[in-house]
């Protein structure tokens, strides 16, 4: 593959796993993910044409996986479905589920938090990376950043900001 040209099939073998891991805690579930990263598929085959080459091709189906998401997100089907915790009356006896807290206070952020968070601590991208994956600009991706890591230490240390730890970064 040379530069600025996009091999869909390639792509899905490189970046399936990760835009399901994306997608996944974008949304919170797996099953809406795996749905939005064929979707994300779909629609980079449908543009494929319009693939210009100015980021790498993972960028770009990031970016749509995140607009996938978006969607997803704002959809009436999505309003109407009952939340996770309904289905902890459901639990089957087995082993000790991990422990999910911070996965939890992370899907609670709002998306346009949750999403930097998502790309910056699982995906491990850079700043410039997100910025050009969420189209906004670095002092965006950073302020989001900062703003998210206030409403994750207020979640789970209950706001004393003692712990610089989580900030860095």
């Amino acid at each position: 593959m040379q530069d600025g040209e996009l091999d869909l099939e390639r792509m899905v073998e490189h970046c399936g796993d990760r835009l399901l891991r994306t997608c996944a805690l974008y949304l919170g579930d797996v099953h809406s993910a795996e749905d939005a990263v064929q979707d994300t598929f779909l629609r980079a085959l449908q543009a494929k044409e319009r693939f210009r080459g100015d980021c790498l091709p993972e960028t770009w189906l990031t970016r749509i996986a995140v607009n996938v998401c978006k969607d997803y997100l704002r959809s009436p089907w999505r309003r109407r479905r009952a939340p996770v915790e309904a289905l902890e009356d459901c639990a089957v006896p087995g082993p000790e589920p991990e422990d999910d807290t911070l996965a939890r206070a992370v899907m609670s952020l709002p998306v346009k938090y949750r999403g930097v968070v998502t790309l910056y601590y699982y995906q491990e991208w850079s700043v410039k990376e997100i910025a050009g994956a969420l189209g906004c600009s670095e002092y965006a991706v950073r302020m989001r950043m900062s703003r998210a890591r206030g409403m994750l230490r207020v979640k789970l240390e209950g706001g004393d900001g003692h712990n610089e730890a989580h900030a860095s970064g």
